[in-house]
């Protein structure tokens, strides 16, 4: 098969998964980011630096009605594959699906066929994780579409139910795009917001660390916010960690054991391509908010 360097391959919300010794890749992918956009193809590495196209997880049609396929993430829980992805219908709006596997060279099925997100909200980029073994869903409603009706895309988050189908709590705001001091407000032409996307959560001893995107004078904007108090915060911004108009990162340990950021850069399409920060380089060029 043919091999692409990292270099060569477009690619918006870079996320990696390393399992039984290899990196697996995927993201929005192919030629049309802003229509039907991921091709949810999954590629696979050994070096994070030469990729081969390993299985398209989705085979089934089940998505062919849905456009705007964004930010697929792949997860490990409880002995499945779980890919979770943004996607778009007209009678349905903005929302996230949940889809499963056995083996990642099977095709994903959708768990329910529902949203996980709310109904009607406007959501997208939404993440798993666990803390103290229990599922979450951390998520953006989408500045275009805020509940508040106030302009502010924001992040929430939920406790799951344990088979993923759906969630056992009211949402919970966990960080508002207007009110952070260094968002910039930003316009499509319609509608006028402030961005709060691309949720990554991690445990880093008792705190729970939140990367997330958004955009300021700089363009396209990484931030990392911190919560002393579990889940539900408050989340306190950190710093500004990648201000170089790149971001929607997740953060992976590689086979060395060795923490790595991934992010997409530039915000430009068809220039987006996958970057890769050490974790401690990260730290070290992050600016204070």
């Amino acid at each position: 098969m043919n091999t692409i360097k990292r270099e060569d391959l477009p690619i918006r919300d870079p996320f990696v998964l390393l399992d039984h010794g290899r990196y697996y890749l995927l993201g929005t992918t192919g030629n049309d980011p802003w229509g039907h956009a991921s091709t949810l193809m999954l590629y696979v590495s050994d070096d994070l630096e030469h990729f081969t196209e390993y299985a398209t997880m989705v085979t089934d049609g089940s998505l062919d009605s849905y456009t705007n396929l964004w930010a697929p993430e792949l997860h490990v829980y409880r002995g499945q594959y779980v890919l979770i992805l943004s996607v778009y219908r007209d009678d349905l709006g903005r929302g996230c699906l949940i889809l499963t596997s056995d083996a990642l060279n099977h095709p994903f099925h959708l768990l329910t066929g529902r949203y996980i997100t709310p109904d009607h909200w406007g959501c997208l980029d939404g993440t798993i994780f666990l803390s103290q073994n229990e599922p979450y869903l951390c998520f953006s409603n989408e500045w275009t579409t805020p509940i508040h009706h106030d302009g502010e895309g924001a992040l929430f988050i939920a406790k799951m139910k344990e088979d993923l189908t759906g969630l056992v709590e009211e949402p919970r705001q966990i960080i508002g795009g207007k009110h952070v001091g260094f968002a910039i407000e930003v316009s499509n032409g319609v509608h006028q917001g402030y961005v709060a996307e691309g949720p990554w959560l991690y445990s880093k001893g008792n705190d729970i660390v939140l990367l997330w995107s958004t955009f300021t004078k700089t363009g396209y904007t990484v931030v990392r916010s911190l919560s002393h108090n579990g889940v539900y915060g408050p989340y306190v911004t950190d710093c500004l960690l990648f201000a170089q108009n790149g971001g929607h990162c997740m953060r992976f340990i590689d086979k060395n054991g060795h923490a790595w950021i991934t992010l997409h850069q530039p915000n430009i399409t068809p220039q987006e391509r996958m970057v890769l920060l050490s974790d401690e380089e990260g730290n070290g060029n992050g600016t204070k908010a």
